[in-house]
């Protein structure tokens, strides 16, 4: 998907309708800048979007234009016209492009509008509407910028990722796929809470792991209970239900969502500031252990037995 700039039609529009009026007589140095440009116009609007029926009648034009005006700049220039070193000579009179040159940019300019309008008629272009008090531009390119820049910088990558794709979802009307972009970047800062404030032989297997565990677990070891409140009730009134198929959000439940969302993610970095662990710097928890000690038959007096320590994950 790219973004692209809508005004490059009506300056294509401009350039090649007045191909398709050119009458007789017409001279190289009254025409060639204007033809240069509408050489150029069609070359813009490919660069931005292909066109699928238009590329052959395009091609014809463009090549009726580059047959009376070279592409090359100092090409260009060398056709035009010399006055004569001695001001007191009369210059040459500029000779009339051939009329089947003419014709041919003419005819070419009216099938190529012709085929442009039945082109626009099946374009993949759509206007996206407001949403809320979000700006489009804002929720299709970086929908994470909602969360406050001093928290920003402080949740997973997983976090802003997944509201980027909510962001995209409110904007294209897709608001219940948002809603599980919304509830999978809440919960991976519910695990950072959940892996600094729960003791690794304390924390629920990981088949086994939920909101609901996330929940009780936190609050058996201390978590702020203005947090766990919210998250059950994110839990309750819109994580349970969007699991369920007869369930569709709303364009209004979703930005309600995003911003009870927003709050949570706020709350649950600012309760880990608060216990000194900043929630973009957890690691894994590990824990030295001692080998179990064996008996072991009796070594000769020559040796010496070494032994080591082991390290062992307990998250």
């Amino acid at each position: 998907m790219q973004r692209v700039n809508e005004f490059v039609f009506y300056e294509l529009a401009v350039q090649i309708h007045g191909l398709t009026e050119l009458g007789d007589g017409i001279r190289y140095s009254d025409v060639w800048w204007a033809w240069h440009t509408s050489r150029a116009a069609l070359d813009e609007i490919y660069r931005q979007r292909p066109l699928n029926f238009t590329t052959n009648v395009a091609l014809r034009l463009y090549n009726a234009i580059t047959a009376v005006v070279p592409k090359e700049w100092d090409d260009m220039i060398a056709k035009l016209p010399r006055k004569p070193e001695d001001p007191e000579l009369i210059p040459e009179e500029e000779p009339a492009i051939f009329p089947w040159l003419v014709t041919a940019i003419v005819e070419a300019a009216k099938e190529f509008e012709t085929v442009l309008r039945t082109e626009c008629q099946v374009m993949d272009s759509y206007y996206v509407s407001k949403k809320g008090a979000y700006s489009t531009a804002d929720l299709i390119e970086h929908a994470h910028y909602q969360i406050p820049e001093t928290t920003r910088g402080k949740v997973p990558e997983q976090t802003k990722n997944d509201f980027d794709q909510a962001g995209k979802c409110i904007a294209f009307d897709l608001p219940t796929a948002a809603a599980f972009h919304l509830l999978r970047s809440t919960e991976a800062v519910i695990r950072q809470y959940y892996e600094v404030l729960v003791p690794g032989v304390k924390k629920a297997p990981p088949k086994a792991r939920n909101w609901g565990v996330y929940i009780k677990l936190l609050s058996d070891h201390g978590a702020e209970p203005k947090v766990t409140s919210l998250l059950f009730h994110i839990k309750d009134a819109y994580r349970n239900p969007v699991l369920h198929p007869e369930e569709n959000y709303t364009d209004e439940m979703v930005q309600v969502l995003f911003g009870v969302c927003v709050s949570a993610i706020v709350m649950i970095v600012d309760a880990l500031n608060k216990i000194g662990k900043p929630s973009d710097a957890i690691a894994p928890v590990f824990e030295v252990v001692e080998p179990p000690v064996k008996a072991a038959p009796a070594l000769p007096e020559s040796s010496t037995e070494s032994t080591g320590a082991g390290m062992k994950i307990v998250s």
